[in-house]
């Protein structure tokens, strides 16, 4: 008797309780139309009470139902045993947005005996949504601001140091036309000061190009490639023939691979690396470097990268002066020096271009060194 009561009473009491608990309107009707179920919610935002709707026909209470077509064929469609959706729009009672869910109720043969309609409130979605569009809109519009401030400084710079190479050039042809036809007149300490100001005109020529090589990384725009690893070092030995033969240099490589990039970047890379091991040495020691190659899992990466992928190490030895392991993130600071610039020529902008060339490809760069055992250079590159 006690199950019979729970079954009979309780039951459907508990229904209606779940019902009221929902934060959707909930309305069922029977296959006639009229209304069978009308939650708490439904009774809050149409003002409708239960005892007002409760067994009435549906198209009674609502006669504009009739009018929506959506709306009326949904609800036929699912008295057909199918359940139907209706996306979000404005409501009959206010301009709410509301998703529609219709559910046929079937008995246990599985005939279709009403059917429930459950609308979902998705105003504050939308509100959502809109806000996320006006933002990635308002990025969007930074984004192109900041792509044509980019260009706009890139085309400066090149504009700029041509402009400024062009002179830099006459100045120094003019102090070496001075040299040929007054050199029996100049003092050895006049000659001496010209050629000092000569050796200043071409540092100053190759720092405006680093400075242009470096704003042309940040503009760079180009589709990664597979690039040939190998190939490059190749072209590296081709491009620093001069120094390597000058210097009696033993630059040497294993077999380094492939990976997806910035073909003319990773020259560059592997130019201004390279050729800060065979600058940086003591005298009368031939420089060697090598290059190596290692496929790395995430779990051999470095804790500090926090990167979820395997990559490509390349690693850049030599036997040159070296410096101090303090200043080991100091070296890929723009002209930060950490010797002599009267005994080492150069912009003190080649490390900076690297690091730069390793954030392009959304890899990492570290450098480790000792005072007179040489330094190395670690790049870390995405393989995919």
């Amino acid at each position: 008797m006690r199950g019979e009561t729970y079954q009979n009473t309780t039951l459907p009491n508990l229904y209606e309780m779940l019902n009221d608990c929902s934060i959707d309107r909930v309305m069922a009707i029977d296959d006639q139309w009229c209304v069978i179920a009308w939650n708490k919610t439904a009774v809050l935002v149409t003002g409708i009470d239960k005892t007002h709707i409760i067994g009435k026909p549906l198209l009674n209470v609502f006669p504009e139902l009739q009018k929506d077509k959506e709306m009326i064929d949904a609800i036929q469609f699912a008295m057909k045993g199918n359940k139907s959706f209706l996306p979000a729009r404005a409501g009959l009672l206010n301009r709410q947005s509301y998703e529609n869910h219709f559910i046929p109720l079937t008995d246990e043969d599985g005939q279709v005996k009403g059917v429930m309609n459950i609308m979902h409130d998705v105003a504050h979605r939308e509100k959502a949504e809109k806000k996320l569009q006006e933002l990635n809109e308002a990025l969007e519009q930074k984004y192109r601001q900041l792509e044509t401030a980019t260009t706009e400084m890139a085309t400066f710079t090149y504009i700029s140091s041509n402009e400024i190479k062009e002179p830099l050039r006459h100045v120094y042809t003019a102090f070496e036309l001075l040299v040929k036809s007054e050199g029996k007149s100049l003092s050895n300490g006049g000659k001496a000061n010209i050629r000092r100001i000569q050796a200043s005109l071409n540092r100053m020529n190759l720092l405006l190009d680093d400075i242009w090589a470096l704003s042309h990384i940040n503009s760079f725009q180009q589709v990664r490639n597979t690039v040939d690893l190998n190939d490059i070092f190749r072209e590296t030995l081709i491009k620093l023939s001069n120094k390597i033969t000058e210097k009696e240099a033993i630059v040497t490589a294993d077999n380094l691979g492939v990976v997806p990039g910035y073909k003319d970047m990773l020259q560059t890379l592997f130019v201004n690396i390279i050729d800060n091991g065979l600058k940086f040495q003591k005298p009368d020691n031939p420089p060697q470097v090598q290059v190596t190659s290692h496929l790395l899992q995430p779990n051999e990466l470095p804790g500090s990268f926090q990167i979820k992928e395997p990559m490509v190490l390349l690693t850049f030895t030599d036997n040159g002066i070296g410096f101090d392991p303090a200043y080991a993130d100091r070296v890929f600071i723009m002209f930060e020096k950490l010797h002599s610039s009267s005994h080492y020529s150069g912009s003190g902008m080649g490390l900076t271009i690297a690091k730069k060339i390793v954030e392009a490809h959304d890899g990492f760069i570290q450098a480790t060194a000792h005072p007179g055992k040489g330094a190395t250079i670690q790049c870390y590159l995405p393989v995919e």
